[in-house]
């Protein structure tokens, strides 16, 4: 593992990101609120705005110079005063999983958020079945604020919880 690494992704590069995030939406299609056949629709000028810009930055955890995860954090649409950040878009490899290697997607994302100085409080939300991102977001002391129902890109309609950290 001393060859894994994360950072902030460049537009330059949103083929990587496009392909990668393709990959991960068509494995793990339970896992995400967006469908891949949504993200597939996007345009090249979608994927490098997604990449970056002063209200989000998405970034890709790496094994060398292999893409195996990536993360995300947005502004958060829900709070009109821009001071919410939304932690999402994680993914990493099968082979990469349980190596404690959500900590550093985590630690990627709140250092940035917290280099921005304007958020006082980031969001994050899972899939109730999904005990690996209830666990990883207890380590880094998010609060359960809330569930309701949700229909997930895969059909099935279960609840997502939220969390939240205040800073």
């Amino acid at each position: 593992m001393n060859d894994i690494s994360i950072r902030a992704l460049d537009p330059a590069e949103w083929r990587m990101l496009r392909d990668f995030r393709l990959h991960a939406l068509r494995s793990a299609p339970h896992a995400f609120a967006l469908s891949h056949d949504a993200c597939a629709a996007w345009t090249e000028g979608t994927w490098r705005a997604e990449i970056s810009a002063p209200t989000h930055q998405i970034f890709g955890l790496f094994d060398g110079e292999k893409l195996i995860g990536i993360t995300a954090a947005f502004t958060w649409r829900g709070d009109p005063t821009g001071q919410t950040a939304l932690l999402a878009m994680s993914y990493i490899e099968p082979d990469y999983r349980g190596r404690g290697l959500s900590n550093t997607l985590y630690d990627a994302r709140l250092a940035w958020i917290r280099s921005c100085r304007r958020f006082r409080a980031v969001r994050v939300s899972h899939r109730a079945s999904n005990e690996a991102s209830r666990r990883a977001n207890q380590r880094h002391g998010f609060v359960k604020r809330g569930s309701e129902p949700f229909t997930w890109p895969d059909g099935t309609v279960e609840d997502e919880v939220h969390y939240e950290l205040t800073l």
